[in-house]
Parts: structure tokens; sequence; C-alpha cells
């Protein structure tokens, strides 16, 4: 059986989740996908815009939409500090579809006043929400 640590995601506005029974974190890191358990070295990584895996002591796997921050595993305990962060299975799927189109009409679009890069942010962010929501709800 693995050995269980801390786990937690924090907002600007809330804690958004909480356990004393992580047993395996898997992330993404601008350097690519990483993964940690109980008792790993300290480290301290940047998160991209990316799902994040959490597997409990009772096998269950949860999965959490990250929009950039920090994540910092200190060997018993894993905290990160995210700007925007959802639980996958509260993740409004409509919703998330009509920012994906959103954004894909404005990246297709001509005109001038278009910011292009934070239209591609947008759909970056509405593709990684809808990818986090179909893994925690197998849809």
């Amino acid at each position: 059986m693995a050995t269980p640590f801390a786990f937690e995601i924090v907002t600007p506005d809330k804690m958004l989740y909480s356990t004393e029974e992580a047993t395996y974190v898997g992330f993404t890191a601008p350097s690519g996908g990483m993964g940690i358990e109980a008792r790993h070295l300290p480290v301290t990584a940047t998160l991209s815009v990316a799902p994040i895996k959490v597997n409990l002591v009772d096998g269950t796997v949860k999965y959490f939409a990250v929009c950039g921050g920090f994540l910092e595993m200190n060997g018993t305990k894993c905290t990160v500090l995210a700007t925007v962060a959802e639980d996958g299975m509260t993740i409004d799927e409509a919703r998330a579809e009509a920012a994906r189109k959103r954004a894909e009409e404005r990246l297709a679009s001509k005109a001038a006043e278009i910011d292009f890069d934070r239209a591609a942010a947008a759909l970056q962010r509405a593709l990684m929400r809808l990818k986090a929501h179909k893994l925690a709800t197998g849809k």
C-alpha cells in the first residue's frame, strides 16, 4: 500500500480541496509531466495550464483543472497555489464548450481589434477545462 500524504489546492479566494490521503499527484510543468509520491524530494514547480491528477488511498482518482500557479512538495505535504482551479466533477461542460467556441471564433476572425494572444490563452483554458471534466467524469 502506498504511503499517504497531505495534499491541498488553494486559490486566492478559497481552499478548493484538502485531503490527508493522497498517494500520488500528477501535474504538468513547463518542462513536461511530473509525478510525486510521499517522501519525494522537496520540489517547487511552476504549473502549466493543465489538469492535475490526484490518486487517493481508497483508489479514487480526482482531477482538477488548474490555470497556472505553483506546486510545492516538502515530503509530507503537497500544496498547489493556483490562480484559478476547479474540481473536474463540477465543471459546467456546456459553459466550457461555449468558451471554446468563442475563442476559436475570435482566433478565426481577421478583425484588427482581436487580441489573438488573449484568444489563444482562452482557448487553451477552455480545452483544459473540458479535458479535466472528461477525465473526472469518464465522459
